[in-house]
């Protein structure tokens, strides 16, 4: 029995990667060059250090020398050792002039319309992706050496190429964690598929930006801390495999979880992930002496990654009480929370534009729903979930919520990389109080409304928003 139930799960999960790629693709191929969210930014930086310049420099600039160039020059001169502002104008100067060629300030709204601008500061003053830790640009930034002298717009799209990979492995993941979380019935395949299919999650595959590696760190991560949970739970030697488990788990975990640190801020909840992976642990208590040590290590990884923000002057770190106090009144206040409903269904032309009619309010709604139910599934003892790993998915879930807070900001995209739980979650909500007998058609009809909605953005916000509105 065990050998056609393997067969039939790598055959499920081979069938979400080609719905992923070929979902993946449509967003690649009809999200237009530079209408991903700060893609010039992120895309300046692996150009960067495709040229050498991946290390930290030790400049630092002063108000007057604002007189002498733009602040978004600076502030890479500030972030790479070895780059230079004559260089730096050559690569925005080429940057813009892609962008104008694909009609950058005609699609987005606040951009205004003039073209005549210099530099970035032109299209957002005082902004820049220089404070993000280096680690998606090392990795993305071997690309461009294979066509180091082509055309920008080429090269993003070599870029993306990366960040579809990402996202099929995303995909993956989640369907390995939620096949751990849902041992019986359809609400792994659901919950892979709710991210495979959601346009704010499809997005991510078709931009150059560093939370698509986030993403996927965060994804891993997640898929390893549920994998160490359920692994010795059945063992009859629990001593010796616990052990041999925590030698070899506890040290890859707290590898992806600095990968993800050095990656970006939004995969901070990649540190609550392994804190609640220990605590959930069986043997935590009886094996107190390497849960104390496993959590020394983990703050030590927590505190490197908070220096390297602090010291790359990253705008999201501030050690104020009173405003990280006001940021966080901000972050939970009305017009945030609806902004976070309306970013996470899906906006369009730099999150300029957005469907019409609005379905943020049906779909918000649906999800608030969907999640008090799934404290319900807390309750009730059921073959299909893993109580610890819905745990361990709300955890992760409502800590990413509180670093959006903290950050005062509410984009849908920066929610994504906790995307596998938010998707257990929801998928055990729905599941909550339905019998066995009805998960099928639940799942079938989830899954309808999801490619319903999916067409119906594709359609408005990428087929019409980028080719028939301009012809091109």
């Amino acid at each position: 029995m065990e050998q056609p139930f393997l067969t039939h799960t790598i055959r499920t999960g081979i069938g979400l990667g080609l719905v992923a790629l070929l979902h993946g693709l449509v967003f690649l191929v009809l999200l237009p060059h530079w209408m991903g969210e700060d893609e010039p930014w992120h895309f300046e930086n692996v150009v960067q250090v495709s040229q050498g310049h991946g290390l930290q420099s030790d400049y630092e600039f002063t108000v007057d020398d604002w007189l002498v160039a733009p602040d978004s020059h600076l502030q890479i001169k500030r972030r790479f050792r070895g780059s230079d502002l004559p260089d730096i104008k050559v690569q925005e100067d080429r940057i813009l002039a892609s962008m104008a060629r694909k009609g950058f300030w005609r699609r987005v709204d606040f951009a205004g319309r003039s073209t005549n601008v210099e530099s970035f500061d032109g299209i957002a003053p005082h902004f820049s992706a220089a404070h993000q830790p280096p680690l998606y640009y090392w990795v993305a930034a071997p690309l461009l050496l294979i066509f180091p002298d082509a055309e920008p717009r080429f090269q993003l799209m070599l870029v993306r190429l990366l960040s579809l990979a990402l996202f099929v492995g995303t995909i993956l993941l989640t369907f390995a964690a939620a096949h751990l979380a849902f041992p019986e019935g359809p609400g792994a395949m659901l919950a892979a598929l709710f991210l495979a299919l959601w346009p704010m999650s499809a997005r991510g595959a078709a931009v150059v930006n560093n939370d698509v590696l986030a993403r996927f760190l965060v994804a891993l991560l997640f898929f390893m801390a549920i994998y160490w949970l359920k692994g010795t739970r059945d063992q009859k030697d629990q001593s010796q495999s616990t052990g041999k488990s925590w030698l070899l788990w506890i040290p890859s975990m707290l590898l992806v979880c600095a990968l993800a640190l050095f990656t970006k801020t939004t995969g901070a909840s990649t540190v609550v992930i392994v804190a609640l992976a220990i605590l959930l642990h069986p043997a935590s208590r009886k094996h107190m002496r390497g849960s104390v040590l496993a959590f020394v290590a983990l703050g030590g990884v927590g505190v490197a990654g908070g220096a390297a923000w602090i010291g790359a002057h990253n705008p999201g770190i501030t050690l104020s009480v009173q405003e990280n106090l006001q940021r966080l009144q901000q972050g939970f206040s009305a017009d945030k929370l609806a902004e976070l409903r309306k970013y996470f269904v899906g906006r369009f032309n730099w999150e300029s534009r957005g469907l019409e009619p609005d379905m943020g309010p049906y779909w918000g709604y649906a999800f608030l729903i969907l999640a008090a139910l799934s404290l319900v599934a807390l309750f009730r003892s059921s073959a299909w979930l893993d109580r610890r790993i819905l745990i361990l998915s709300w955890g992760a879930l409502f800590t990413q919520l509180m670093l959006m807070a903290f950050r005062g900001v509410s984009k849908g995209r920066y929610l994504m990389p906790i995307g596998p739980a938010l998707a257990i979650v929801l998928v055990a909500g729905l599941f909550a109080l339905t019998p066995k007998r009805l998960q099928r058609p639940f799942a079938l009809c989830a899954v309808c409304t999801l490619v319903a909605f999916d067409g119906l953005f594709v359609w408005h916000g990428l087929a019409r928003e980028a080719w028939l509105n301009w012809r091109w």
